[in-house]
């Protein structure tokens, strides 16, 4: 899988996965949710979704 380009500035060095706290996909047999994902750049703190 490549590495995503930051929409905003450009650069893929820096780039982290996060949870997104506002979609939860299922509930583990735990109770805990289990998050959608998406990214946040490191440089220039974007955020934008996974495709």
């Amino acid at each position: 899988m490549p590495r995503p380009e930051c929409p905003s500035c450009g650069k893929k060095d820096r780039i982290l996965e996060i949870e997104d706290k506002s979609k939860p996909l299922y509930y583990s047999m735990q109770g805990s949710p289990v998050f959608a994902k998406k990214w946040k750049c490191g440089n220039c703190g974007h955020v934008f979704e996974k495709e």
